[in-house]
């Protein structure tokens, strides 16, 4: 069962990662990913370097990263 995880910059990595719990870091969500599951992050700019833990496995079964609808989002790997 595919999953969908959220990322807020509001959020806390010891949330559930749900849209009303979201997790603070997309490597939070990307520990727990899956094939099949999506990261979807919220309105932010976020300075970290993501290595997922797990990966797709076909091409119908790959783990998505994507902002949430409508939302500006910067994926950083630099310091402030």
């Amino acid at each position: 069962m595919a999953i969908a995880y959220h990322v807020s910059k509001k959020g806390n990595d010891k949330n559930d990662g749900s849209p009303s719990s979201p997790f603070l870091t997309i490597q939070r969500a990307a520990d727990l990913a899956s094939a099949g599951d999506t990261i979807i992050v919220h309105e932010g700019e976020y300075r970290e370097w993501v290595k997922p833990k797990n990966s797709g496995k076909a091409h119908d079964q790959r783990i998505i990263y994507k902002a949430a609808k409508g939302e500006h989002v910067t994926i950083k790997g630099s310091e402030v």
